[in-house]
């Protein structure tokens, strides 16, 4: 009896520190994106599949300590993929906002995140205090990404 309920209660644990991935259309990614913040708000596109991308999660994590700064992940993975991306997230203890852009329109998500994006990823959006938008179409280092930070949060 003891051990059944060692067991039960572990895997209720598990499952209660999952890492969240919660899909999220195009206008909610669009609010979030608009709602003004007293400091930086970043934003990572990333996929499980995209060995760049899963290499600066971690970048992203320590970054989300500093208090002006609002971290938010969005997965462009395929819904059926969403499993593989929360265990690698769970692997690299990340805790960040996580969301899983459901959309299948590539042209009008992409286009409406910057113009200047091709698609490609990892690809970053910064958005300082003041609303002004600075997109990244890279994969970081994490002297590169504090660098960034820096300039940014420094206006």
């Amino acid at each position: 009896m003891k051990k059944t309920l060692i067991v039960i209660l572990t895997l209720f644990i598990g499952v209660a520190s999952a890492q969240e991935i919660r899909p999220i259309k195009l206008p909610e990614l669009q609010q979030l994106m608009s709602t003004n913040t007293a400091g930086l708000k970043v934003f990572n596109f990333w996929a499980s599949w995209c060995g760049p991308c899963v290499k600066e999660l971690g970048y992203f994590n320590a970054l989300a300590s500093n208090n002006n700064t609002e971290v938010i992940l969005v997965s462009l993975d395929f819904p059926e993929d969403i499993e593989k991306a929360r265990k690698i997230l769970e692997k690299k203890e990340v805790v960040l906002s996580t969301y899983l852009l459901d959309e299948k329109d590539y042209d009008k998500y992409i286009t409406s995140i910057d113009n200047s994006w091709s698609g490609a990823i990892p690809a970053t959006l910064f958005i300082d205090k003041k609303g002004n938008r600075y997109f990244y179409e890279s994969s970081f280092e994490k002297q590169e990404l504090d660098n960034v930070v820096e300039k940014l949060t420094s206006k």
